[in-house]
């Protein structure tokens, strides 16, 4: 087995799995309903122009449709998501709706997919209940308590709640990146659609191996993935950004997180305990803006210099002497 061509082939398929063949001129006859006609596909029944006699490439299409590995299908997509994901997730946003199983229909079907495999193997048994009845008079940082709690035994839900927080980091961050430049809020949305989908998946690989150090390492490494195939950076250009992105979203998780506390303390009559967090908050909102002006700043490209024009002029010495 030649591991460099098939190494080839794999990148191959990356960027362009499905190679669409362009319609050519020549007549074809519909075996199905006998129509003759011009392009892919009979204008009477829809069947496609190569349908002829069946053959071993037959059979391997019926059995991978009736696994639901067919184009746009959801194990295929699935596996378009951890195999290129990047390349994926960009011919999406940018117009390619056939490649993908719909998105948003996709991550409702893994997460109800992830409470099932929660309840098989337990791993939601212990789950806290999150009241927002406390008695702040006994304890100021009871809420607090209670709200990590919850993170820590709802990971599912905070995998979707944190990639949720990297759409505004996204935006600006890898706002004049060489692919998908200038992509938009509503795009940043399906890229983080996708990406929760995936870690949906691996945190389902956790509850049923429970090797966290390894389904982790599997995380970071399909993150960078595709943010390196989705925004065309080299590999440090895309780690740092990649840092600055999470350390952006983390921040702004907390400053929700601090002003949701605040608002708790003042209806407990707390009120010098939520002064204090206001001001842990603010400082938390300016370490956050830093973050993206100096990634933005750093990313937007600058104007060539331009060169100084010649100097045309003649010379003193070469002027004609006046009269």
């Amino acid at each position: 087995m030649d591991i460099k061509s098939a190494y080839t082939r794999f990148r191959q398929w990356q960027l362009d799995p499905f190679n669409y063949k362009v319609s050519s001129r020549e007549l074809h006859h519909c075996n199905n309903c006998g129509n003759d006609f011009v392009g892919n596909f009979c204008p009477i029944c829809s069947q496609k122009e190569n349908v002829g006699r069946i053959t071993w490439k037959s059979v391997f299409l019926n059995i991978a449709l009736l696994w639901g590995l067919h184009d746009r299908s959801l194990l295929y997509s699935l596996v378009q998501l951890f195999l290129r994901p990047g390349y994926f997730i960009s011919d999406y946003i940018s117009g390619k709706r056939l490649v993908s199983f719909p998105p948003v229909k996709m991550l409702a079907i893994i997460a109800l997919l992830g409470i099932l495999v929660d309840k098989m193997t337990g791993a939601g048994d212990d789950v806290g209940v999150f009241n927002s009845d406390f008695d702040f008079t006994g304890d100021k940082m009871l809420f607090l308590d209670n709200a990590l709690e919850w993170m820590n035994t709802h990971p599912d839900l905070m995998s979707m709640i944190m990639l949720s927080y990297l759409i505004i980091p996204n935006y600006f961050i890898f706002r004049f990146a060489s692919r998908n430049t200038y992509h938009t809020l509503p795009q940043g949305f399906f890229i983080q659609v996708f990406s929760s989908v995936a870690f949906l998946i691996l945190n389902m690989l956790y509850d049923i191996t429970s090797m966290g150090a390894i389904v982790f390492t599997l995380g970071g490494i399909l993150l960078y993935f595709t943010y390196k195939q989705l925004f065309g950076y080299g590999i440090w250009g895309t780690l740092w950004r990649l840092i600055a992105t999470l350390t952006a979203g983390v921040l702004l998780a907390s400053i929700m997180l601090w002003a949701d506390f605040c608002i708790h303390l003042f209806n407990a009559g707390q009120s010098e305990t939520a002064q204090g967090f206001i001001l842990f908050d603010v400082i938390t909102l300016i370490v956050f803006i830093i973050i993206l002006w100096v990634s933005y700043r750093i990313s937007k490209p600058r104007p060539p210099k331009r060169e100084p024009e010649p100097d045309t002029s003649e010379p003193e010495s070469d002027k004609p002497a006046s009269l």
